[in-house]
């Protein structure tokens, strides 16, 4: 099999035999035909054409075809299509309609049709299928992958006493093949209609399945050491529809309109049962163990939303202008909930309290915004957001059952379901002055307010101040320069909240705890945060442009606690383009990215331990991105001879990803996690060339290879942990080659 390395030189070489076009191009014609006359510029524009051409794919490749759908090695038909009719510019008909097809004869195909009136209305209908081709190595010793129902393999066989992977005696011989992949087909219908005197009526409707497999994790137990878990093919069948319709009136002074959006969830399969393959675990009930018990868990509920809105804008004088939105919405859900469990053996003395949930969310959404141009130099914006989340769903008592494998808790052991619900408020403001020449500065703040309902914090709130810088007044230079920081604080956090008002009350007391009293959430803590960002572009003749871009951003956390330390992101961008004749064009850019982060914790299993700070660890982790690309394109080789339209491209892209988690400890023992890598190289170089008036060739070639180094994945066999039965796929790798050619006729 040919990797990209041995296709490279290849390329390489048919580029250097394609150069003396370039010559023959801007010299006399070496193939022109005595008395051959000029197309005449009469000719009528052609609109209709059809490409048909063949993939042929050297090696087989989920991962490469993952969104593409070309997987299989060998050849595929594709063709693509365009029918475009349109009026005759001197004609009374303002019809125009077109219709085109993408990628047909393969799982990424795309026919869109478009109709306009011009000045009337408008339709437009577009039919896409998206694959996501996950892994095709995956191995399972249960049968019914895509069903609800997963059993073994009927010569399952533990080791006596055994309740771990070690002690499956028959695995290898029951383990089945499977190949995780979905497919999403999804069909946009839009109408849009003049009802005349600024009047307008809109219409968007869109249907989308999604039908295969997903990744599922089955447990059994869930404290101290007694879970047990098993990596199960879950199947998908989706269905959303989502419609919204809007009358909408505008003329040179005002606009506004208001409507619906609807959305509407459904899925075929409620749930997913599996055997238990594990033999019996001590804290497990008696009954608990393979082959007698079996597992089972709830899938995606149906569910819909529901929202009207309104909007409106007017300006007030020539240079002020006002815009509101408004919308209220609400979410339900309402499907009838499972027992808690369905192993007959266990004891239930409390059955579920409630049929069904009756989940309701309802949402408020109001946006103003203002911009005005106070001065002939200097402008205003100014916004304010209003985000509501108010939850209604009841809250009740469940005496839950440990993930199938104990008796129901006692009912003073019951949890407590909470409906989380915030509240948001943003205000901004922005002034712009504008100096002499094409020198522009800016300056804002912006304040923001959260409340939360059932959370370690109950109010946060952040200010920022930003400034930035434009600079455009040099013939060939320009810069971009901009600036912000923020700083995040909260009420008191106090880290039990959650765990007190999810327990019946008086069953807890108020100094207990769940996570350590150390531990802060990072999204709900105080924060300091920077970022900077600018640009730089250079055009000293038309033939040459270059830019630098780099962006800094810093987040960080009061030192003291437990949890994200500090991040930060940094990246950096070189561009260039060289255009020496009207057809070449060298273009080539260089980015390097790095994320950085830090965190801290403690080990611990009971209250002197939480106290011990030489049980406490820290991982600092850090990634390396870096990509680079080189693209050449001959357009138009021979077109001012009038013999032959040809264009000849090439292009090398890499990008190398290298993540490094460093753990420390006071005292624990720790060792170095293996580095993570991910390095990609795509090459590829492609030719049409005109034939005539109506048909054109293209060929092209593509080779990409893909190196992944992923100690999560790499020689991670089914059984290779001890307690969680995994589907032993591998990480990502390919070297692929992909040939590519069409034939095109315009008619």
């Amino acid at each position: 099999m040919n990797t990209v390395r041995d296709v490279l030189p290849k390329i390489l070489t048919l580029m250097g035999l394609s150069l003396p076009l370039l010559v023959w191009s801007q010299d006399e014609d070496p193939f022109a035909i005595e008395g051959e006359t000029e197309i005449s510029d009469e000719q009528p524009v052609l609109y209709d054409q059809i490409s048909a051409g063949l993939y042929y794919l050297d090696d087989d490749s989920y991962r490469y075809g993952k969104y593409s759908g070309s997987t299989d090695k060998g050849l595929e038909a594709v063709i693509d299509f365009r029918i475009d009719r349109r009026p005759q510019w001197n004609g009374a008909d303002t019809a125009r309609w077109s219709l085109q097809g993408w990628r047909l004869g393969l799982n990424s195909r795309r026919v869109e049709f478009n109709f306009e009136e011009q000045g009337k209305q408008s339709f437009s209908a577009d039919y896409r299928e998206i694959p996501n081709h996950r892994f095709s190595d995956g191995l399972t010793p249960y049968r019914g992958a895509g069903s609800t129902a997963l059993n073994l393999a009927p010569n399952w066989q533990i080791a006596p006493g055994s309740n771990n992977t070690q002690g499956f005696l028959t695995l290898n011989e029951s383990l089945m093949n499977l190949k995780m992949d979905a497919l999403r087909r999804r069909m946009d219908l839009s109408f849009d209609r003049k009802l005349g005197r600024g009047w307008n009526l809109s219409v968007d409707y869109r249907h989308e399945t999604k039908k295969g497999e997903k990744t599922f994790a089955g447990m059994f137990g869930i404290t101290g050491g007694n879970p047990r878990a098993v990596i199960l093919p879950a199947p998908m069948d989706y269905a959303t529809d989502t419609i919204e319709a809007m009358f909408e009136y505008g003329n040179s002074r005002m606009q506004f309109g208001f409507g619906a959006y609807a959305s509407f969830f459904s899925n075929d399969q409620s749930a997913l049962v599996w055997q238990n393959a594990f033999g019996r675990v001590s804290a497990w009930a008696e009954s608990v163990s393979f082959p007698g018990s079996q597992g089972r868990l709830a899938l995606e509920p149906d569910n819909r939303y529901l929202q009207v809105k309104a909007y409106g804008g007017l300006n007030l004088t020539p240079s002020t202008r006002i815009m509101a939105n408004l919308a209220f919405g609400q979410m339900k859900q309402d499907e009838p909930l499972l027992p808690y469990t369905i192993n007959p053996d266990l004891m239930v003395h409390t059955p579920v309290p409630l049929d069904r949930l009756d989940a309701r969310i309802n949402t408020t959404l109001f946006n103003l915004r203002l911009t005005s141009q106070l001065a002939r130099r200097l402008g205003l914006y100014l916004n304010y957001r209003y985000d509501d989340r108010d939850n209604k769903t009841p809250r009740a008592s469940w005496p839950y059952i440990a993930a199938d494998s104990q008796d129901q808790r006692p009912a003073e052991d019951g949890r407590i379901n909470l409906p989380y619900s915030y509240q948001k408020q943003n205000t901004e403001a922005t002034f712009t002055y504008r100096m002499s020449g094409n020198v522009r500065f800016k300056a804002g703040m912006e304040y923001s307010d959260y409340s939360r309902e059932y959370s370690e914090v109950s109010d946060a709130d952040e200010f920022s101040w930003l400034a930035g810088l434009k600079l455009g007044a040099f013939e060939t230079t320009s810069f971009n320069l901009d600036y912000r920081d923020s700083r995040r604080d909260v009420t008191a956090y106090i880290g039990n909240v959650p765990f007190i008002q999810s327990h019946v009350p008086g069953t807890v007391d108020a100094d207990e705890w769940e996570n350590h009293p150390l531990l802060r959430k990072y999204n709900l803590t105080d924060r300091d945060r920077e970022e900077f960002r600018f640009r730089a572009d250079f055009f000293p003749v038309t033939q040459f442009n270059s830019g630098f871009s780099m962006s800094y951003f810093k987040d960080k956390y009061d030192s003291g606690y437990f949890g994200l330390q500090d991040a930060k992101v940094q990246a950096y961008t070189l561009d260039l383009g060289w255009y020496p004749l009207e057809n070449i064009a060298l273009v080539a850019y260089y980015t390097v990215e790095q994320y950085q982060s830090s965190q801290s914790s403690r080990s611990f299993n009971n209250a002197a331990s939480a106290a011990d700070p030489a049980r406490d660890w820290f991982a600092a982790s850090k990634d390396d991105v870096d990509t680079y690309n080189l693209s050449l394109t001959f357009s138009g080789l021979g077109a001012d001879r009038g013999w032959r339209d040809f264009d000849l491209g090439f292009d090398y892209t890499v990008s190398d990803t290298t993540s490094r988690i460093n753990v420390t400890a006071n005292t624990l023992s720790t060792a170095a996690l293996p580095n993570l890598r991910s390095d990609l190289r795509s090459i590829s170089v492609w030719a049409s060339l005109t034939i005539g008036d109506r048909s054109s060739i293209r060929l092209s070639l593509e080779g990409s290879e893909l190196k992944t180094n992923d100690f999560g994945l790499d020689n991670v066999l089914p059984d290779t942990l001890a307690n969680v039965l995994t589907l032993g796929e591998g990480a990502a790798n390919y070297n692929i080659i992909l040939v590519m050619g069409s034939y095109t006729y315009r008619f």
